[in-house]
């Protein structure tokens, strides 16, 4: 008998060691001496009971063969169930802004040259996007309308859904949107017809009006997109927030926290900056913009506020459902098409013509898998990389974001490390959140 060699040690207080294997996150909590008897193999020094739950939990196994089949059998189940499978397409029905947020990873639009996607093409993304779903027997894919601002062509928005309809496609709609635009009749829409709406927002007028202008005026951004969002509060629209947590935002946390108590909007979904240049403030940003989270979540879970980005974390640590990827494009779950039909599969690439791997007018969606531009998404997951394999936070990590690996590190296919930093502080506060509650169990009884 062994230790596994994916057997993982985090400290939780003095005393304390969250113990598990990292292929199945069953964690139990040792106190130091214990965790020392373990590494040394002393297995004698723990009891029949003690010693068959560190073997339940993978934190023992047999012999190395063991561990080979364990990663063979989670390697060629994740890659077997997503391979040649896409669910989620986004549609970028133009190619042009109203705003020119700072710092905004689509990069420079050429607004001047302004490119609409056509109704031909759009109802070829949908049938094909349909005739794929159909082969993979999958229930139903979500469409993501995107930007750029996407409601500049609601009226293809409107076509493409009124379209679906008719051909009696089972697709989940949303949008992406900065909310500039809404008006009662698109508001309406919305709430009709079900589609989901992210409203792009970054906190109080002076942490949003910062980053998020208009491009050719001065008018206030915040002051324009909370009047929409009294709009759609009062149409009754289900929607919520897309909050991008920039340097200025995490200057004023506390502020940024009684702003959207008093806003109260339940549905909120934080992103992280993802950079598209070498910088060197990555580290202390990732660091600061996880402990927000954290700080978030304890203090609005209670008021009914639920997080995207940490609910995620949530699912896979207690739920034991490995996340083999936190964005649809790792593991090549998705296509983006542009407005000229030309293919892309990260969403955040549909600007940058050497990503594009086809045309959706040309080739059906089974010929994506042919290329290997795709296969290249395919296995960009943590699960495939042997220095991930190796990391305590693998199993809910997901490997965040490409783009930002090739900005930082110089390749699409080298780890975000920035990501890195924010799942392990993730991981090592729902160890601790895990075992506190068991100890508060413990008590009670």
């Amino acid at each position: 008998m062994k230790c596994s060699k994916f057997m993982q040690v985090i400290k939780i207080n003095k005393d304390v060691y969250a113990v598990f294997n990292n292929l199945l996150l069953q964690p139990i909590f040792l106190n130091k001496k214990n965790i020392i008897n373990l590494k040394l193999k002393r297995f004698s020094k723990f009891n029949k009971n003690e010693f068959k739950i560190l073997k339940q939990n993978g934190i023992i196994v047999k012999d190395d063969y063991a561990d080979i089949k364990a990663l063979k059998k989670i390697k060629t189940t994740i890659n077997s169930n997503i391979k040649n499978k896409i669910t989620l397409m986004y549609i970028i029905p133009n190619n042009n802004c109203n705003l020119m947020c700072k710092y905004c990873f689509i990069g420079k639009l050429n607004n001047k040259n302004p490119k609409k996607m056509s109704s031909d093409t759009m109802k070829n993304a949908v049938d094909k996007f349909a005739s794929h779903l159909k082969e993979i027997k999958a229930e139903k894919g979500e469409i993501v309308f995107y930007g750029g601002e996407p409601l500049i062509s609601f009226d293809l928005i409107k076509e493409c859904v009124e379209y679906s309809k008719i051909k009696k496609y089972n697709f989940k709609y949303s949008i992406v949107s900065n909310a500039t635009l809404i008006t009662e009749e698109i508001a309406d829409y919305i709430r009709d017809n079900n589609i989901g709406i992210g409203i792009s927002i970054d906190g109080p007028k002076e942490v949003t009006d910062k980053n998020r202008i208009f491009e050719k005026d001065l008018a206030s951004v915040y002051d324009i997109v909370i009047k929409k969002i009294e709009l759609l509060k009062s149409r009754k629209v289900d929607f919520g927030l897309s909050i991008t947590i920039a340097e200025e935002f995490l200057d004023s946390q506390d502020q940024f926290i009684e702003w959207l108590k008093k806003l109260d909007i339940k549905g909120i979904s934080y992103n992280l900056l993802h950079y598209t240049s070498k910088t060197k403030g990555w580290k202390k940003y990732y660091k600061r913009a996880t402990k927000f989270l954290i700080k978030s979540n304890n203090e609005l879970y209670n008021l009914g506020f639920r997080e995207d980005r940490i609910k995620r974390k949530y699912y896979a640590f207690y739920e034991r459902d490995f996340k083999y990827s936190d964005c649809g494009a790792r593991g090549g779950n998705q296509i983006s098409v542009k407005p000229n039909g030309d293919i892309t599969i990260c969403h955040g690439y549909w600007n940058t013509p050497e990503n594009e791997i086809g045309n959706i007018n040309k080739i059906n969606i089974s010929d994506v898998f042919k290329k290997d531009n795709y296969k290249k998404w395919y296995i960009n997951t943590p699960i495939n990389n042997d220095i991930c394999q190796k990391c305590d936070a693998l199993f809910l990590c997901g490997g965040g974001c490409a783009m930002q690996s090739k900005a930082l590190f110089g390749d699409e296919m080298k780890i975000d490390k920035a990501f890195c930093i924010h799942s392990k502080i993730l991981l090592k506060f729902l160890l601790t959140e895990l075992y506190y509650e068991e100890i508060s169990k413990m008590a009670k009884n």
